[in-house]
């Protein structure tokens, strides 16, 4: 298992972390990520790491400061032993966990009989878990540019999972990413969803279109409600649907009947007459 080590220039290591390549870590200056850096020059939510195609990626989520490695600023970078990502004052690589590539990835888009491409979307992810009851489902919608719907996705039992770090959606047009959009305008590898702050945003994984909201290029975004934002060809959204249940109607009591006034006993007798009171003379 890969782990992830936080230095300072000098090579003295701060923290490390085990890293599990289903989930996907926040690295911020912010209480609540899974990887806190207390540095004036590091972002509430700097940067974003997680597993695909068999490495692991840093991605700029935004910071003021960006990510920096031996080449120069970067929006995204791959992590190894040999590699370093520099985020603030401090430098971010692995130790162990090599490069396992999958042997096959298929980026090609799906094409028709008469040679034009087709828009496909496929949620290859295994298991999405089962949403614990609750009033509030997370629902990723998937469309196209005329409005058609190709996926709608529960995600509220891949939030619920209990495990370290962030749960994580990659997408992209190559065959081993989570959700796979099979377009010459997607990436092979072109963003990833993920939630913090109890928030899903979207975030640019280094791909070649960006992703645009309101004319302004953003490294990420939330999926806030009435947002919707460009993957290639593809628009996504979430839709968060609070499920009210209607309170009971309030159990009213039957009324109560006056007790009956008490009734003489009658005594029988086999001389009496139909019309003849058979009453005890009080």
């Amino acid at each position: 298992m890969a782990e992830l080590l936080i230095s300072q220039p000098d090579g003295t290591v701060l923290a490390q972390r085990k890293l599990d390549p289903t989930r996907g870590y926040w690295i911020g200056r912010e209480s609540n990520c899974d990887i806190v850096i207390d540095n004036a020059k590091v972002s509430r939510r700097h940067a974003f790491i997680f597993h695909a195609n068999g490495r692991w990626m840093a991605c700029d989520a935004g910071s003021l400061g960006g990510l920096e490695t031996e080449a120069g600023p970067v929006r995204s970078a791959q992590l190894s032993a040999d590699a370093w990502v520099n985020v603030g004052s401090v430098y971010v690589w692995l130790s162990g966990g090599h490069p396992q590539i999958p042997e096959w990835i298929d980026a090609r888009p799906e094409m028709s009989s008469d040679g034009s491409t087709n828009r496909v979307v496929k949620l290859a992810i295994e298991a999405l878990g089962d949403p614990e009851p609750t009033a509030t489902r997370d629902l990723l919608v998937v469309s196209d540019r005329e409005g058609t719907v190709h996926l709608c996705a529960d995600l509220s039992g891949l939030s619920a999972a209990r495990s370290s770090g962030a749960p994580r959606l990659t997408i992209g047009r190559a065959n081993t990413m989570d959700l796979q959009l099979c377009h010459p305008s997607v990436d092979p590898l072109h963003a990833v969803i993920a939630i913090g702050s109890e928030k899903w945003s979207l975030i640019d994984a280094g791909c070649s279109a960006g992703i645009m909201y309101d004319g302004k290029r953003w490294y990420r975004k939330r999926l806030e409600r009435g947002i919707t934002l460009p993957v290639g060809d593809f628009r996504v959204s979430m839709q968060r649907i609070v499920q009210t249940i209607a309170p009971l109607a309030p159990v009213i009591p039957a009324p109560m009947s006056a007790p009956k006034a008490p009734v003489a006993p009658k005594r029988p007798s086999a001389f009496l007459d139909a019309d003849d009171s058979d009453t005890i003379p009080g």
